[in-house]
């Protein structure tokens, strides 16, 4: 079920904000040049972790049924996750597009269906903790298992994500503002037809293409930057 208190005081702050345009950002390949999630299952999870993900990429259960099990099957404890997600390579044009975003009061929300400890850290090596994000929460029990919690679920969500990205989008635009939206993979399919301007790469652009959904085609963040800003001044 979407946390609507964490939601509302962000959608809050944003009203705030003067600008026309709101900017959401995936996590996972998009911000990171490969996918954090599957990098930290690859390094610590069990092998099985790989036949949960066929199942999902099958169509035979939810992202979120297969995140939580291939999260269960993680063998490591918090503070080694967070040392791995440090020394990830991200696309350096994330510090490009924070810094135009807060120059020209443009908020930039990252929306991810993986892991939050993960998302922190990246953003924590780079100084770039300060922009707000919505993904899943791990932590571990008391027997040392790594377990998931969703608090931007949403019932009807139709790719059953962890975190809805249709919902938390749509909450957190309530006043009707320019929506861009930046993604590379499945994750990002359902949102992207409901964004005003999609920047696709990878995976999401090939679906874009194949469903005739209008995008612009990115490799970088650099070209995602230019690209927005030189439309924001020339709409100025």
């Amino acid at each position: 079920m979407l946390n609507s208190e964490i939601l509302k005081r962000h959608a809050h702050r944003l009203r705030k904000r003067t600008n026309q345009t709101k900017i959401f950002c995936d996590f996972d390949g998009t911000i990171t040049r490969i996918d954090a999630t599957d990098a930290v299952l690859d390094a610590f999870a069990l092998s099985s972790w790989r036949e949960w993900e066929q199942c999902w990429v099958n169509g035979e259960i939810t992202s979120q049924e297969c995140l939580s099990q291939q999260v269960g099957l993680i063998r490591a404890d918090r503070d080694t996750i967070v040392h791995f997600a440090q020394e990830l390579s991200i696309d350096e044009g994330i510090i490009e597009l924070d810094r135009r975003c807060r120059e020209q009061h443009v908020p930039l929300t990252i929306v991810s269906d993986g892991l939050d400890l993960i998302v922190e850290a990246v953003l924590r090596r780079h100084g770039l903790l300060h922009i707000p994000v919505f993904s899943n929460h791990i932590r571990w029990n008391n027997e040392g298992i790594p377990v998931l919690s969703f608090s931007f679920a949403a019932e009807e969500c139709a790719s059953g994500a962890g975190t809805c990205k249709c919902a938390v989008t749509r909450e957190l635009n309530d006043s009707g503002c320019q929506t861009i939206y930046i993604g590379d993979g499945r994750s990002d399919q359902c949102v992207s037809a409901k964004m005003q301007t999609l920047f696709a790469k990878g995976a999401l652009r090939k679906w874009c293409q194949s469903q005739g959904v209008a995008h612009v085609p990115f490799e970088t963040l650099t070209h995602v930057t230019k690209q927005i800003f030189a439309r924001e001044e020339s709409i100025r």
